[in-house]
Order: structure tokens, then sequence, then C-alpha cells
């Protein structure tokens, strides 16, 4: 008998992180993972990444799109009908398993529509903290509906035992999105060429800034780096924001950046390949996305975060904290891209593990315990568990 495994993706961001893990699954002859796509994923707007999914030989036979407008209030919408799209999915697919990932505000959806439907989730990556945003939140609130946590580092792990869930629920694994670099050949630079549209070599400055949710004004971190960067002569390559409020107007201020200058670019989608490719190429990474703390560190690329939308989250020796102020982000490009910084970029060590992540999931999965034991989740103190909460976590073995 086979395990159904929904696996839910929203982004080209969290398809970066499941890509490897949903291979090892379709590999496994006990699971059978179903793709489910929604939000950014399925909207033209946003480059369609689905397209590249299926390029690469995933099948997504249910795709649900929700998003609308570029408001507060437009994000709340697109959560209802994202939640109207799970519920008919999941009473058609009934799945045994309901795999969702961080900490997006779609991610909800699917959640809530599992949990009435007694579907146990699996949530990844929780325990994590980005705390200038409403992701925060929703990571939390996920983990709460979550049965079972696969988590990338020590530090998340301990969080979400102290959040009262049983230790033998939470699972370290490390960060999937590393999978795709350990393990995959990188790319041409003839292809990422094309894809960018401009050649990424050691000059070149990578943008990727998004919308900061919980500010008043959430587009303000990008006009400081954008105003940073404009007597940078190196080439630029800005990546679209995410499907938040202020997202549209973030892409605006990134094409008229572009439009006045002839060596920088703003794309729409890059495939987690061709991002690795970027990173392992460029100059430095600036902006204020969880790249910039996750996966730079694995690529020994400089990388400045800016601003409090990651605040909390752990971090490597190759970034760089700045605040969100256009003189201070100009000294730390000054500083990241030294060659003594750029070498002991190259050696630090990253706390998200080191690329085997799918494969643990994977054996995760096939060795779950009864849907009666993983929907019943009792409230423990942390008193009562033992002096080391992490005592009895799992390291995906």
């Amino acid at each position: 008998m086979t395990l159904r495994v929904a696996v839910v993706t929203s982004s080209r961001a969290d398809w970066s992180h499941l890509r490897r893990p949903v291979a090892a699954f379709r590999d496994h002859p006990e699971l059978d993972p179903v793709l489910v796509a929604t939000a950014a994923m399925v909207e033209d707007d946003y480059g369609s990444a689905i397209a590249e999914v299926e390029a690469e030989g995933f099948q997504v036979p249910y795709q649900i799109p929700c998003l609308g407008g570029d408001r507060d209030v437009d994000m709340a919408a697109s959560g209802g009908r994202a939640q109207l799209g799970f519920a008919k999915c999941f009473a058609e697919l009934r799945p045994d398993i309901a795999f969702v990932t961080a900490d997006r505000f779609e991610m909800l959806a699917p959640a809530i529509a599992a949990m009435t439907m007694r579907i146990p989730i699996v949530h990844v990556e929780g325990g994590e903290a980005s705390l200038g945003v409403i992701d925060h939140a929703i990571r939390n609130a996920l983990t709460q509906l979550a049965s079972v946590h696969m988590v990338t580092t020590e530090e998340a792990a301990l969080r979400v035992c102290r959040m009262g869930e049983e230790s033998w629920r939470v699972h370290q694994v490390g960060a999937a999105s590393l999978d795709t670099f350990a393990h995959d050949p990188d790319v041409a630079d003839s292809v990422v060429s094309k894809a960018v549209g401009q050649p990424v070599n050691a000059d070149t400055v990578l943008v990727a800034v998004h919308p900061v949710t919980l500010d008043q004004d959430p587009t303000a971190q990008g006009r400081a780096v954008f105003s940073a960067l404009e007597h940078v002569q190196q080439p630029v390559v800005v990546c679209f924001p995410n499907a938040d409020a202020g997202g549209r107007a973030l892409r605006e201020l990134g094409a008229k950046f572009c439009a006045g200058r002839s060596n920088a670019t703003q794309v729409v989608n890059l495939p987690p390949k061709i991002w690795w490719g970027c990173l392992r190429r460029a100059s430095v990474l600036v902006g204020n996305s969880s790249s910039g703390v996750m996966e730079s560190t694995t690529a020994g690329l400089p990388a400045i975060d800016i601003g409090n939308r990651q605040q909390g989250r752990e971090r490597g020796k190759n970034v760089l904290t700045t605040p969100a102020e256009p003189m201070a982000i100009r000294e730390a490009l000054l500083q990241a891209q030294t060659a003594a910084f750029r070498n002991a970029s190259r050696d630090a060590p990253s706390p998200y593990g080191n690329g085997n992540a799918s494969q643990k999931m994977a054996q995760i999965l096939v060795n779950l315990p009864s849907r009666e034991k993983l929907l019943r989740k009792p409230v423990i103190p942390v008193r009562s568990e033992s002096v080391d909460p992490l005592s009895r976590v799992g390291d995906g073995d």
C-alpha cells in the first residue's frame, strides 16, 4: 500500500525546496506524491513557473489559481479563493498526507482544508524566524496545525518543541533547497545568460527584494536598495518580488531601474538550477530574501541582508546585515566585494545542512505512525518532556 502525499507548491521559491524531495518521493515504492500548484506558481503574471516544473518531467494534475490585486485586502481575498480550491481538490484526491512548506500566506488554505478533512499535515521549515513580515505568524500557525515537522536546524527544532509539540513529531533534516546545489550539475554559462538576459559573472550584483508586509509602507526597503545601486556601474540582475501586497509596485521600481541601464535586467522567473547558477557566478546578493541567508552560504556568495524582513533567521558568516538605508547598503556593498570577504564567504559553514534532506524526508513519510496517532495532538509543556526537549528529536534517519 502506498502513501498518497499531496505536495503543495505556490511559488518559484518553495519549488526550489521541493523539487528534489518530490523526486525522492516519486522514486520510493511506498510513496505516491501528487503535486498541487497554486498562487504565483500558476499565474502568467508571475511567469507561470508551473511550465518549468512540467518541463522537468513532473506532472501537476491539480492547479488552483487564486491571486488578484496588490493590496492587503487582495491577499486576504486570495486566501479565501485558495481555501475553496483546496477543499474541492482534497475532496477529489483524498490524500493520506498534506505536505506544506514554510510561511507563505496561501499555504494556510491547504492546511485548513486538510485539518478540517482529517488529513494529517507535514510542515517543512517550521521553527524559523522572519520577524519583519506576516510570514512569521503564518509559519507558527502552520506548526500548530501540523502533525509532523521537518525542520532545517537545531534551533528551529528547539523552537517547535517549545511551542508544545511532542519531540517525536519533530525531525531535523536540513534545507532541501540545498540538495539541488549538492546533487545537480551546474548549468552552462550560456544557459544562465540566456535565461537572465545577460552574462552573470564575478562582477554581477543580484537583487532579491520583497515587500515587508508588517511595515506601513511595504516597498520602502526596495526603494532603499535601488537608491543605493543608483550609481553602481556593475551589471545588475533584479529578481521579481513575491506575490504580496506591494509586490507589483516593487516590480515597477525594478523595471524603472533597469530601463535606464544597458547592463541591468529584471527577471520574472528563474528555475532552481538557473538560480543556483547565478549564485555560483555572481559577486554579491543584496536584498531581504531568505535566499540571502540560506542558499547564499552554501554557494559561498557574499550576501547583504537589509532591514528587518529576515530578522531572527540564522545566517552564515558570508552575510552582512545592514539597515534599509542607501548609505549603509552602499558601505556593505563595498565590504562584501573585497577579496578578504569573498574568500571568507567561500569557507563559511551553513547552519542549514549539507544537501541530503530529500532522502531523509522520504524515509520519515514511510515511517509515519497511524492517522489516529498523527491527528491527536496533546499539549506537552516542555518541563514534562525532559531537561533537553531536543533529546528525542529525529535526525531524519
